[in-house]
């Protein structure tokens, strides 16, 4: 399998993320099943992204824009198109969307915490 393909998997399942809702690259690597990704593989791929993925809603790990390291204007444009969706963002912390009210999950799938009762 080469490149092409393994990108169509990931711009397909980012295409099928809730306005409004974010998901992770280690998530997409983790969901995308037909091929064997790791979270580096899925930002590698999001450079390539068609202009119909909405790349603003992928992020880095607890939330983080990472990148906010490659440029200031980009950080600035996905943080803008993500508050226009009604992402939510940490008080006080321009670089962290607020995992818990704004991750994706897909349909079954639940977001454990070490703090929630029941929870081992």
């Amino acid at each position: 399998m080469d490149d092409t393909d393994r990108y169509a998997y990931v711009f397909d399942f980012v295409r099928s993320v809730p306005v409004g809702k974010v998901v992770t690259y280690g998530q997409i690597a983790d969901e995308v099943y037909a091929a064997r990704l790791t979270a580096r593989d899925v930002g590698t791929a999001m450079r390539f992204a068609p202009r119909d993925v909405p790349w603003q809603r992928v992020v880095g790990a607890k939330g983080y824009l990472p990148i906010a390291k490659r440029s200031p204007e980009l950080h600035l444009q996905q943080r803008r198109l993500l508050e226009q969706e009604g992402v939510a963002f940490l008080a006080g912390d321009t670089y962290r969307v607020d995992m818990r009210l704004s991750q994706w999950l897909p349909e079954g799938q639940s977001q454990g915490s070490l703090f929630d009762e029941g929870t081992t």
